[in-house]
């Protein structure tokens, strides 16, 4: 149900499960931990993508609990946001009809976010009557707390100008031409030299944790630091 191909630098996970409107399973998670944890030095880039008309329900409420207990349970999801995180290339996602709880977090975890002009995104997760921690460990890089709190205690559903507008995605895409802009997108990050790639992504996690006024000291090692390494 996780689908995976790499061609050279570029890895392409396809999820696949369309007739569950691509909710995740226990073992989806747990493929899709294990490629991003493989890829980490053999890919620059890894294209997120999905068969059917959505990019994902979430979790699937229908699976029968796992044996261990809930703690097992939602360390498989944590793995998957570790195997993210650790990830030094790029993540771009392209998200389509629904992306809803699991499914948006992919979207938030991901560096460059695509979004198709049909997509509807839901924190869904109180609505079902538990909160969402590990969507909550990550939204406030995206948002203020008073607006992310609005989208997670009402679990109202929005469209892709609206999370355009907040920061939640890169860009909104026609859904017709979304596969032609991921091509483009692909192609424009092949020419990048990788090492400026995941240097730029390295560098905007970092700068955010420094104080404002030691960042033009920050900047200035940095560069550097880069330009001694590299020329």
């Amino acid at each position: 149900m996780i689908g995976f191909e790499q061609s050279e630098s570029v890895g392409f996970l396809v999820i696949r499960r369309p007739e569950a409107a691509n909710a995740f399973t226990s073992d989806m998670l747990r493929q899709t931990a294990e490629i991003v944890e493989t890829i980490r030095e053999s890919c620059d880039l890894l294209i997120i993508s999905s068969e059917g008309a959505d990019f994902s329900l979430g979790r699937d409420r229908e699976e029968p609990k796992h044996p261990e207990g809930p703690r097992a349970a939602f360390s498989e999801i944590a793995r998957v946001n570790a195997a993210f995180a650790a990830y030094p290339g790029i993540v771009l996602t392209a998200v389509k009809g629904r992306a809803f709880g699991f499914g948006l977090g992919i979207a938030m975890r991901s560096d460059i976010a695509l979004a198709a002009d049909d997509t509807l995104f839901r924190l869904d997760e109180v609505s079902l009557g538990f909160p969402p921690m590990f969507l909550m460990e990550v939204i406030l890089d995206h948002l203020p707390p008073k607006r992310a709190l609005d989208l997670i205690l009402t679990s109202r559903s929005f469209d892709a100008a609206q999370a355009l507008e907040m920061g939640l995605v890169s860009r909104i895409v026609p859904s017709k031409e979304m596969d032609r802009t991921v091509d483009d997108y692909v192609s424009t990050l092949r020419d990048r030299d990788p090492n400026v790639l995941r240097e730029c992504k390295k560098y905007l996690a970092s700068v955010r944790k420094q104080p404002l006024d030691a960042r033009p000291a920050f900047a200035l090692d940095e560069q550097t630091r880069f330009a001694l390494e590299n020329h």
